[in-house]
């Protein structure tokens, strides 16, 4: 299938981008991280040359050998990762951008229900992508008969629940610290100038274990903070869920693909990435105006995608007894006016999203809100791949 550009973007690498025989990518969080529901996986033959270690994307501390990129099963739980779905698209977006090859080594450190405290610097899971890294740079020096340059380009996280669930407040100075140690650790054996950047998801699934928001608004936060350190995709509420909390094979497939477009902004075009999230929340009288950042221009309120939770996820709050949204739509290609049924009279006004419901994480039960934009690019596998506005809970200004 071929590749739709997104607008707007150069059409050749960033000309501080350096190539690299082997473009390690690392992944590491919880269950979601190791494909588990996603069973059985289904990218079972690698239609590039992108690689993993022998014996599995589920790596380990031990490893031998490349072998080709495939998803397999661990039992009957864990199957299809993010990383093929991810290093697939990743590598057909950098022969549009002009590299003959781009080849991807993706290995998983993640274990399930581990928190941030169980995976960071100084854990077995660490000390294992410390190890997967020391046998990438090996392995690739030591390929006959000509040796392969190595880097790693940065690391997808898939995490949250946990911490979550026990009501982590610091889960924000978390995430920076695990990007800076990630950073750290990494060129210490690799040498290398490039930064190891950190993507994430938001956690889009608390209500089916009784959590909040908290955490997802940390993600965002660590974000935006961040310098373009830690990057956000975006929200999981778009994706089928197996469970609830995890995802089914084809939505980890397709989850990666939302990884390799962020991933080909940052790494490839040497360019910021954010989601769609709000800039500014104005409120004059009973009208609250958002001016939106939008990758792709317009935004779209799309209720076939997801089911409208109400009022498309959107939420007014404020102390005392806020009034009811009477009305949500699209003024413009990057903003939202939403009217209330009278001026609020109350003290901290919010404007939140996405933000309520309840039960199964999912487009159709969970958290969620039917804000995207127009981003056209293609799957590989017929899904599309819109930008989603992310969980967000902002105060309103007046």
């Amino acid at each position: 299938m071929g590749m739709v550009l997104l607008k707007r973007r150069p059409k050749t690498l960033s000309p501080s981008f350096i190539a690299r025989d082997v473009n390690h990518v690392l992944i590491s969080g919880q269950s979601l991280s190791t494909g588990t529901a996603g069973y059985p996986a289904i990218s079972t033959s690698q239609p590039h040359n992108n690689l993993m270690f022998n014996p599995g994307v589920r790596a380990g501390g031990v490893v031998s050998s490349f072998v080709p990129l495939v998803e397999s099963n661990n039992g009957e739980v864990e199957g299809e990762t993010i990383a093929s779905g991810m290093a697939n698209l990743a590598t057909e977006f950098a022969q549009d951008l002009g590299e003959a090859t781009h080849d991807l080594l993706m290995s998983c450190h993640g274990v399930g229900s581990y928190a941030y405290s169980q995976l960071k610097k100084g854990t077995l899971p660490w000390d294992n992508m410390l190890a997967q890294v020391t046998s990438g740079k090996a392995i690739a020096a030591g390929t006959i008969p000509t040796a392969l340059s190595y880097v790693v380009r940065g690391v997808l996280i898939v995490h949250g629940e946990t911490d979550c669930a026990n009501g982590n407040a610091s889960y924000d100075d978390n995430l920076a610290e695990w990007q800076a140690d990630y950073d750290t650790d990494v060129k210490a054996i690799t040498e290398q100038s490039e930064p190891v950047v950190m993507f994430q998801t938001q956690l889009s699934s608390w209500t089916i274990f009784g959590g909040s928001v908290s955490v997802s608004l940390q993600q965002l936060a660590a974000s935006v903070a961040s310098a373009g350190k830690i990057v956000m995709v975006g929200p999981k509420y778009i994706f089928e869920y197996a469970d609830g909390l995890h995802l089914t094979a084809d939505s980890y497939r397709w989850l990666g693909e939302y990884y390799a477009k962020a991933y080909r902004r940052v790494i490839l075009e040497g360019l910021p990435w954010e989601p769609v999230r709000p800039r500014s929340v104005v409120r004059s009288a009973n009208v609250i105006d958002v001016h939106f950042h939008v990758p792709v221009r317009p935004l779209v309120i799309d209720t076939t995608n997801v089911s409208n939770p109400g009022n498309y996820g959107f939420e007014f709050t404020s102390d005392g007894s806020p009034p009811a949204i009477t009305d949500v739509r699209v003024t413009g290609p990057s903003t939202v006016r939403i009217t209330l049924a009278t001026m609020p009279a109350g003290a901290n006004q919010r404007l939140k999203y996405a933000c309520a419901s309840g039960g199964n994480g999912g487009p159709t039960t969970g958290p969620r809100g039917c804000l995207r934009d127009s981003d056209a690019t293609e799957s590989r596998n017929g899904k599309d791949l819109f930008n989603w506005c992310v969980h967000f809970d902002e105060p309103v200004t007046t």
